[in-house]
């Protein structure tokens, strides 16, 4: 087999996945928190990352404006600070996503034998509540509030 050495063992795992969502054998709960729980800390971490490079692209901006630099050298920059900006909505909106799909999931099968007293039940339940989804009403409340709050690709804030 040519190319990736991964790809037949990433086949086979689609092709399983599939024959059990055909089979209408649901998926394992447990393992679906692990991964929705992940996502979550990854998307975290992604908006962060984009909300730092932002402000260090400013900073870099106007270091090369106070010290006089040449004009293309500083538009360039500029262009870079704008896409960084540009990427923060994408990546908050998909943060978000994630959470109310963490929620779901969560109401869905808190109480399934196979998730009630895990370690990952709980961390999927802090993950909720540090970013306002965590109880009930106030998971709910949270929905509400923030189902306008759709930021629009290239938004600057």
């Amino acid at each position: 087999m040519v190319g990736n050495p991964h790809a037949a063992r990433a086949h086979g795992t689609n092709k399983r996945m599939r024959e059990t969502i055909l089979a209408g054998k649901p998926a394992d709960p447990l393992k679906q928190l692990k991964v929705k729980a992940s996502v979550c800390v990854r998307m975290s971490k992604e908006v962060a990352y984009y909300q730092k490079e932002a402000g260090e692209n400013e900073t870099r901006v106007q270091g090369m404006k106070d010290e006089g630099k040449d004009i293309y050298d500083i538009k360039k920059a500029e262009e870079v600070l704008q896409e960084s900006y540009m990427m923060i909505p994408d990546s908050k909106n998909r943060f978000q996503k994630s959470l109310e799909d963490l929620l779901d999931h969560v109401r869905e099968f808190a109480t399934d034998a196979a998730l009630v007293g895990t370690d990952d039940l709980a961390k999927a339940q802090t993950i909720l509540s540090e970013n306002d989804m965590g109880d009930e009403d106030g998971g709910e409340a949270a929905e509400e509030a923030g189902a306008g709050e759709e930021y629009a690709e290239g938004e600057i804030f």
